[in-house]
């Protein structure tokens, strides 16, 4: 099956999922009429955050990694919303890391190795936050810790990740580089990469930049990015009238993102919505609310994606015009 013939069966098939999430539903989404317009900012708010958060860091590793050159803020910034739109339109981490790897490699001329490496240390940290979180929320999500108990185990479990890294960074990011050096082997073997990129050549370039000292600030700043996360998906319940507490709503989220591993369809479309309502109905959120708030979360984090696009675009547009003599 070619690249074309396969992203059109996922379109059908994530459309198709999505039409029977609505069909399940479809005595509740009138409740859509009637959304909170405040909240509903609150989550355009907080994406923004996300985006500002995320792009701060990729801008520390290539700093980093003594790339100054190509860590122009809003460079980055649009780069990374570039990624955002075309997660929509394939699968998500593919369209991310696609379009924030070619974006350096033809815009700063990076390596494909030096700049793929780049996205990935920046997001390790994040798949970091949110493994430690996963124990406290499965917990949660099965009904065998209560709200404030799982809070209490997942901040511990992140004091306790900061405090590791603290005195253990330089020794993980040397693990990180060698476990990206495996996986720069499997993705040189791709057609189209093959003989493009020299795995062991950009391995031993990447094991001289010590970038242990930064390890913490990473962690940190995917700590902020994952509550920034959770406070999108609570806006939204409150724009929807969810009856769901907003810490019940933080143990959800881990669980939830668990979820994105699973997105082959563009944009995980219906896939993730479905493992989403089967965790919200585990944690005894009714049928009935549902529906209207996944649909919700959906449109608002669209829009929301596409407007920063468009302001990511003239915002690089302006700073251009304002360095030129």
């Amino acid at each position: 099956m070619g690249p074309l013939i396969r992203n059109r069966v996922l379109w059908v098939a994530g459309a198709a999922l999505m039409v029977a999430l609505a069909w399940w539903g479809r005595n509740d989404l009138v409740k859509i009429l009637s959304l909170r317009p405040v909240p509903l900012g609150l989550c355009f708010l907080f994406t923004l955050a996300m985006a500002l958060t995320s792009v701060w860091k990729w801008r520390i590793c290539l700093r980093s990694m003594g790339e100054a050159g190509a860590a122009h803020y809003w460079s980055l910034f649009h780069y990374f919303m570039v990624g955002r739109v075309l997660g929509l339109l394939v699968p998500m981490e593919l369209g991310d890391l696609s379009a924030r790897t070619m974006s350096l490699k033809y815009k700063h001329s990076l390596s494909l190795g030096r700049g793929t490496y780049s996205v990935y240390l920046e997001r390790a940290f994040d798949v970091a936050v949110s493994g430690i979180l996963l124990a406290p929320s499965a917990l949660f999500i099965l009904d065998v810790v209560s709200p404030a108990t799982g809070l209490a185990i997942a901040g511990l479990g992140f004091l306790a990740g900061f405090l590791c890294l603290a005195v253990l960074g330089r020794q993980t990011i040397r693990l990180l580089v060698e476990l990206f050096g495996l996986i720069l082997k499997g993705i040189c073997i791709i057609p189209g990469l093959r003989g493009r990129v020299n795995p062991k050549a950009e391995k031993q370039a990447l094991a001289v930049v010590d970038v242990g000292r930064v390890a913490p600030k990473l962690y940190l700043l995917s700590g902020i990015k994952f509550l920034c996360t959770a406070l999108r998906f609570a806006s939204v319940a409150l724009a929807t009238g969810m009856a769901t507490g907003v810490a019940d709503i933080l143990l959800f989220t881990p669980g939830a993102q668990l979820a994105l591993v699973f997105s082959v369809t563009p944009g995980g479309l219906g896939v993730v919505d479905w493992s989403w309502s089967g965790l919200l109905l585990k944690m005894g959120v009714s049928k009935h609310e549902i529906v209207p708030y996944l649909i919700t979360l959906r449109l608002a984090v669209l829009v929301s994606v596409l407007v920063l696009a468009g302001i990511s675009r003239l915002v690089l547009l302006r700073s251009r015009l304002g360095a030129k003599p």
